[in-house]
């Protein structure tokens, strides 16, 4: 795609700028500096990441500038209809005031549609200033953010259905009902509402982590402890996919330097991840070992695995990996959460992937001091 020159309007001597340079300069400037000097002007409309496009009163374009050209996807602009040109891409009015038009147009990217916002303010009666804006980076997170709202309704759904199907028996037969069989009910009940006390702590902490107000504090913990108490809530979930957790903590790689409770929200964020998006009556592993300083945790599953292109996404607020939003449910929060409580605790985590198959996460963690100083004096 070629840009214009200075001076060179796609082919054609574009004609003089409405802008005025001179007459601007000499209107924001002190009395006696001088004005400010046309070139600079121009200098700064070529410089703009914004595209500008003046257009006359009957919608000629007469001046572009470089940005307008890359944004637009033209090798030509000055000369054609500037509505004309917004309406083979579909550009629909979103907000008209006074003297100002605010569109939306989608324009074709490399890998998808791009979403360009368009204002146009009137000047006086002699044409138009166009501002052009790619939006595409907000537009995509709107719709995260809307298709994260759809999955927390559903997310919300099962366990609250759980809930209140559970509290309708009890409502009726608590009195006769066996007790192996209110004893079960009362279990249904704790996993319902550990799921939701889950599900809601993961949205408080995406909050938090935005603000810039999250915290972790830091004790000599256990991870046995910590995968104890996130098998509490996750293993219903392997249990009904028939899934085995297997465990492998190499010597001296228990004691760590950390958060317990956010400790136990990793591990239970990942296991949940490989426990929904693997297979059914298959193996998730959870393997520590000890490294210089701290120890690295693994959490291994037998899904189908994670295109390299989008791994670096995945951290992401809201992001879900293509085979992730076809396979299951999901808000996309909880790697997010995962990478905030790793290094808000002085570790680092990455995920890799086998080309036959299979995702694994590994996350470090300090090692308790009295550890650490033994690897030191080692």
């Amino acid at each position: 795609m070629k840009e214009p020159k200075r001076g060179d309007g796609g082919g054609h001597s574009p004609p003089p700028s409405p802008y005025h340079p001179r007459r601007v300069g000499a209107a924001r400037t002190a009395p006696g500096d001088a004005p400010l000097d046309a070139l600079a002007l121009e200098d700064a409309f070529i410089a703009l990441t914004d595209g500008v496009v003046v257009s006359s009163a009957s919608g000629d374009i007469v001046s572009a500038n470089p940005a307008a050209f890359r944004l637009l996807g033209e090798d030509q602009l000055v000369g054609q209809i500037f509505d004309e040109l917004l309406l083979v891409s579909g550009a629909a009015t979103v907000q008209r005031t006074d003297g100002h038009v605010v569109r939306r147009a989608w324009f074709p990217r490399e890998d998808r549609m791009g979403v360009l916002e368009i204002v146009s303010t009137g000047i006086q009666e002699r044409g138009w200033i166009h501002t052009i804006r790619d939006v595409t980076a907000q537009a995509e997170l709107l719709r995260l953010k809307e298709d994260f709202l759809l999955q927390v309704a559903h997310e919300l759904r099962s366990p609250i259905a759980a809930l209140s199907a559970s509290l309708d028996l009890l409502h009726q037969d608590a009195l006769t009902m066996p007790r192996d069989e209110l004893a079960k009910m009362l279990s249904t009940l704790m996993r319902s509402a550990l799921r939701l006390e889950h599900l809601i702590e993961n949205m408080l902490d995406a909050g938090s982590i935005e603000a810039g107000t999250f915290q972790v504090r830091a004790l000599p913990t256990s991870i046995r402890a910590a995968l104890k108490e996130a098998l509490e809530v996750a293993q219903h979930q392997l249990d009904a996919k028939g899934q085995q957790l297997v465990t492998r903590i190499a010597p001296g790689s228990d004691r760590v330097l950390a958060d317990p409770r956010r400790t136990a929200q990793v591990l239970l964020n990942l296991i949940a991840n490989a426990s929904k998006y693997s297979p059914e009556s298959t193996s998730i592993t959870v393997s520590t070992a000890p490294t210089d300083g701290s120890i690295e945790v693994v959490v291994a599953d037998e899904g189908p695995g994670i295109p390299e292109d989008e791994r670096p996404k995945l951290f992401q607020p809201f992001y879900r990996a293509r085979t992730a939003r076809e396979a299951a449910g999901g808000v996309g929060l909880g790697l997010t959460i995962c990478r905030a409580i790793v290094q808000a605790q002085g570790g680092d985590i990455r995920i890799t992937a086998d080309p036959s198959g299979g995702t694994a996460v590994h996350f470090t963690i300090p090692k308790a001091r009295e550890l650490a100083e033994e690897a030191r004096g080692a």
